[in-house]
């Protein structure tokens, strides 16, 4: 009597996993709209960028950016 309904709960449990607590959910694909730029463009287009005449400028820019965002929560 107790196996029975220990066996009927089990299968009760089952149908119920497999109805909903199986499904797959879909895979969103989001694609950067722009392609990743790797190091060496990077490091061009800051070539491009800083030259000697604005080194210090660029050097304070970059720190002004860095404390701004070590001072947000």
């Amino acid at each position: 009597m107790l196996s029975n309904r220990l066996v009927g709960w089990i299968i009760v449990m089952i149908c119920i996993l497999s109805v909903c607590g199986c499904s797959k959910k879909p895979v969103s694909s989001s694609a950067p709209s722009e392609p990743t730029k790797t190091a060496a463009q990077y490091k061009a287009e800051a070539d491009k960028q800083i030259n000697e005449q604005n080194a210090s400028q660029e050097l304070a820019k970059l720190e002004q950016e860095v404390a701004a965002d070590a001072n947000q929560p």
